[in-house]
């Protein structure tokens, strides 16, 4: 799989690759590092919500929503930003509700972005 082929997953690969100065070495290392984070965060959103920490949750939908901007994935960022914002409004039932699909759409990134290093 090749960089371009990550269209097809709903990465905006001319936004990410203008953040990275417009050099695909730089964009790849990147959405490695993105990847690497991700099957990190996963899980700890997972722990996150189970303990109801919150704040906690707050501040990584946050992390979330600038990480998958920076890659090109627009449709994961603003479903982190609804998350953060909710959140800070103090509507943490809406967060609970969210947190399936925002997991689901981040699972199915770092699966393309897995992908792409295979």
């Amino acid at each position: 799989m090749q960089i371009s082929d990550l269209a097809a997953y709903d990465f905006n690969i001319a936004e990410g690759l203008e953040l990275c100065a417009d050099d695909e070495d730089i964009y790849k290392e990147v959405l490695e590092t993105a990847l690497e984070e991700g099957r990190e965060k996963l899980p700890l959103f997972e722990e996150l919500i189970k303990n109801g920490d919150y704040d906690r949750y707050i501040i990584e939908a946050h992390g979330l929503k600038n990480a998958a901007r920076q890659i090109g994935c627009d449709k994961l960022s603003d479903m982190a930003k609804e998350s953060e914002l909710t959140g800070k409004a103090g509507d943490m039932g809406a967060v609970v509700a969210n947190h399936p699909a925002l997991m689901a759409e981040y699972k199915r990134v770092i699966d393309a972005m897995a992908k792409l290093f295979e």
